[in-house]
């Protein structure tokens, strides 16, 4: 049977606008209507996928990516939104999937309330109608996160904490969710930690005591205590250990002094996955918000004492090496840590932080590991890729892309000339005395913002599209082409991204590297492994 995901999502910009018809349970009546109304929807099985706060700047939400692997599988042939808002609100991340992704996997896309069907836009009709209300979707966001902010900077610059879960050592006080109560059994993890930190022991050690101690983690026991079976599932199949790093947090965390501390850091864009950190000297404290855990003069000794080692704070001197978030211990499932000391090397941290596991010691040479992903990267190269069609693809590609950038600068002015005519239509209207001034002046002063960041908006495209004429293809980033054939110079983290999926490291004699296959590389079989 046929199945149809129905995506549902919320995020804390809805909650501001306290706009009912946005929540969870109604965008869900609203769609169950549509399918019931439709013939051919109500034959398919329905999957519901929820993101409750979550913004639809980006599309990292879980619920969103799980959908989208079950459409990659070819499990879903259907996608039902609420409106293209609740889908995603950059018109261009919505462009792809709708205009691309979605058409070549065989996907139908629904937009109730755009009165969008992707079986009545066979060919690209309606495309420019896409984005040009993506445009207006950025705007709203883009005005919306500005009101969400300030708001939200309100609440904390009057003592409430907002964020979704108390941190480790306290909990949301049952009478005033804004308001943190002590937690009497992680309060005494936290001071323990402080006191055998100012009495001399090492954030290693302790961390190693902890875990030896079966303490759990500060996110386990968070997960276990708001009882999110999504996270604790995740732990039960590879269980988080206590760390250097875990440790140093709470005893950087100024909010057990009683302190509250925001505004630490910024995005630069709305919907930024990472936010830019800001100097201390901006950050915004309200003390004496709730109880303290540790004293003041504790928190100040440990931070001197810390500042004190040479390991802290120090600025990174090395390049993130291009194998980094890819190594994984094929004993415990852990991702292996990267130490540049003597001579860099990748290694198990479980070995050294659980002392009851005595099967994980693990560690490689980058060098070594470098050589074999190397000689296993060329062999499947040369068993694989038609290393003449690459480069061939690659300037098809790269003239597609052209293609599309001049489409979507030819929509964009289109767009911004249609806002045009409206504000010269609303004056009209204010001139005939169809609306009054004080309508008129809100209309002006809405198409006017939106025409100023239109007009930013044009500026960049054609910026890109000039870009994109001027490059040329001669060979594939990281290769040459030496008698007909594909030969790799070496490893980039480019080259890695796009090839190897992990890498499992079971001891020096014993390496799997699973391969990522993408559709410009032609690979032939899916699923194949090549080991060393």
């Amino acid at each position: 049977m046929e199945q149809i995901a129905m995506y549902l999502r919320l995020s804390k910009e809805d909650e501001f606008i306290r706009d009912e018809s946005n929540s969870i349970t109604n965008q869900r009546a609203f769609i169950r209507e549509y399918i019931n109304k439709d013939k051919s929807l109500r034959k398919m099985n329905v999957l519901e996928f929820v993101d409750d706060g979550f913004t639809g700047k980006n599309m990292d939400r879980p619920d969103m990516q799980r959908m989208l692997d079950l459409i990659k599988r070819k499990e879903i042939s259907c996608v039902i939104v609420k409106d293209f808002s609740r889908f995603s609100r950059d018109h261009i991340e919505q462009g792809k999937y709708i205009e691309q992704i979605f058409p070549f996997m065989g996907v139908r896309f629904i937009a109730i309330n755009d009165n969008y069907d992707s079986n009545d836009y066979v060919g690209g009709i309606g495309e420019i109608d896409i984005a040009f209300k993506g445009i207006l979707y950025d705007f709203f966001s883009e005005e919306q996160s500005q009101k969400v902010t300030t708001t939200l900077d309100a609440k904390r610059g009057s003592g409430k904490y907002i964020a979704a879960y108390a941190p480790f050592g306290y909990v949301k006080s049952p009478e005033d969710k804004h308001k943190l109560v002590v937690d009497e059994y992680a309060s005494q993890i936290v001071k323990r930690i402080f006191k055998e930190f100012l009495s001399g022991k090492s954030m290693y050690k302790i961390a190693e005591t902890l875990n030896l101690e079966g303490i759990e983690t500060p996110g386990v026991y968070i997960a276990t205590r708001e009882n999110n079976e999504n996270q604790l599932a995740k732990y039960r199949e590879k269980k988080p250990l206590w760390s250097n790093v875990a440790v140093g947090r709470i005893l950087g965390n100024e909010q057990y002094t009683g302190t509250m501390v925001y505004n630490r850091f910024k995005s630069e864009n709305v919907g930024d996955k990472h936010a830019k950190a800001l100097p201390e000297e901006e950050w915004k404290r309200v003390e004496n918000c709730h109880v303290a855990i540790i004293s003041k003069e504790d928190f100040e000794m440990a931070a001197a004492k810390r500042s004190g080692n040479t390991c802290a704070g120090a600025e990174r001197k090395h390049e993130t090496h291009c194998l980094t978030g890819k190594m994984i211990c094929g004993n415990c499932g852990h991702r292996l840590s990267h130490s540049y000391a003597g001579r860099p090397k990748y290694y198990c941290a479980k070995h050294y932080l659980d002392k009851a596991d005595g099967k994980c010691n693990i560690s490689v040479l980058d060098s070594t590991m470098e050589e074999v992903v190397l000689k296993s990267l060329q062999l499947f190269i040369d068993m694989w890729v038609d290393s003449r069609k690459i480069v061939d693809m690659q300037r098809e590609k790269q003239a597609q892309r052209l293609e599309l950038a001049e489409k979507h600068l030819l929509d964009m002015e289109k767009s911004y000339e249609r806002i045009n005519k409206d504000l010269r239509d609303a004056y009209e209207s204010y001139k005939l005395g169809m609306t009054d001034r004080e309508t008129y002046l809100e209309q002006r002063k809405t198409y006017e913002q939106l025409l100023v960041r239109m007009q930013d908006n044009i500026e960049k495209q054609k910026a890109a599209v000039s870009k994109l004429a001027q490059v040329d293809l001669p060979e594939v980033a990281g290769f040459e082409m030496l008698e007909g054939q594909m030969k790799l110079q070496k490893l980039n983290k480019e080259i890695v991204d796009a090839f190897v999926a992990e890498i499992v490291v079971y001891d020096r004699e014993r390496v799997e590297i699973k391969w990522k296959f993408r559709d410009e590389f032609k690979v032939a079989e899916k699923g194949e492994n090549c080991s060393k």
